[in-house]
């Protein structure tokens, strides 16, 4: 990237970026910061995010603490949905700042323990930004940052990020707050054995459903040796589900030396001996799993049960866009 107030030349001045953003030979990734167009092109969603929180983080006129879906990005905490369109700050309480210039300010206090340096960038910590996320954000992006946090790899040579103890005690130690309780029932709700924020969205829309909840994460095993992990088992109703993205398949280094067809085959043969077992098997996908109405036929097809009453509490975390904040106040952001 490019920093204008860096250059040395009267040749390339701030006008020329300028006028090169307007043809696409550059873009504009904040003020003052550009970044040539090919360059920007080739990057996903995620990298493209992280490059606009350092820029804007850069240029910042004071050292500011980057927090919420910021912080999260940082942390290397996956979000579902679109990237968020501004790059979060915590400020101190009464500080008058506004959100503007693709800035959004929570005006919140901060401990010490509370901050950490990531490449160089000032962050909430780890468990600052689960339980932040956890109080103002959407249930279903919140619990997959949580689970994202909590997550234990099966070999146990990666620890978890952090553990419910400790995210318990960082949100006992901080109340009362706005949207304390909001925020317990997604640590409540976190699990340390979703594999993938496919299976955490998974796991949140049976429960918003009604759907009983299942075993996650099921050794199985035939005659032959260890056949694998189910995502999720209800062994009342001899049920195995499996949540595969798109990239499992179409993901070269997801598949390791295989070919897609030597995937499907595998997966076939897995399923061939799950059933001789005497379980049915359903498989879904992102898009069934972020749609209520697909996500609902699909596993009443299948043969799963709802409750006959969903808790009323529950309609209030529906789905939504993880970067969709809507209230002002203590712990929210300002409106410019």
């Amino acid at each position: 990237m490019t920093f204008v107030s860096d250059l040395r030349t009267r040749d390339r001045s701030r006008q020329h970026y300028a006028n090169d953003a307007l043809t696409g030979r550059q873009v504009r990734v904040s003020r003052g910061v550009y970044a040539a167009g090919t360059e920007w092109g080739s990057l996903g969603s995620a990298d493209r995010y992280l490059a606009t929180i350092h820029a804007v983080a850069s240029t910042r006129s004071s050292i500011p603490i980057i927090s919420h879906w910021s912080a999260a990005a940082l942390h290397g905490l996956p979000l579902i949905g679109s990237s968020p369109s501004t790059v979060h700050f915590t400020v101190p309480p009464g500080s008058g700042a506004r959100s503007r210039h693709r800035v959004t300010r929570h005006s919140m206090p901060l401990d010490v323990e509370d901050v950490a340096e990531i490449s160089g960038l000032r962050v909430t910590s780890l468990l600052r930004t689960v339980v932040d996320i956890a109080a103002l954000g959407k249930f279903s992006p919140a619990v997959v940052i949580a689970d994202s946090a909590l997550h234990e790899e099966r070999t146990g040579h990666t620890p978890p990020l952090c553990t419910r103890e400790q995210l318990l005690a960082h949100w006992e130690n901080r109340i009362p707050f706005r949207g304390f309780a909001r925020a317990l029932e997604v640590i409540d709700f976190a699990v340390a054995h979703s594999d993938s924020a496919l299976e955490s969205v998974s796991r949140v829309n049976m429960e918003l459903l009604g759907f009983p909840r299942p075993q996650l994460q099921v050794p199985f095993s035939d005659r032959l040796g260890f056949i694998g992990y189910a995502d999720y088992f209800w062994p009342e109703f001899s049920l195995i589900g499996e949540a595969d993205g798109d990239q499992k398949y179409l993901d070269p280094a997801l598949r390791g030396a295989k070919t897609i067809e030597q995937v499907l085959l595998a997966q076939s043969k897995r399923e061939n001996r799950l059933r001789v077992l005497g379980h049915r098997v359903s498989r879904w996908d992102w898009v069934t799993a972020m749609s209520m109405p697909l996500l609902r036929s699909h596993l009443l097809a299948a043969g799963l049960p709802r409750r006959e009453k969903v808790k009323a509490h529950d309609h209030a975390f529906r789905e939504g866009n993880c970067s969709s904040l809507s209230r002002v106040g203590r712990g929210e952001p300002e409106q410019s």
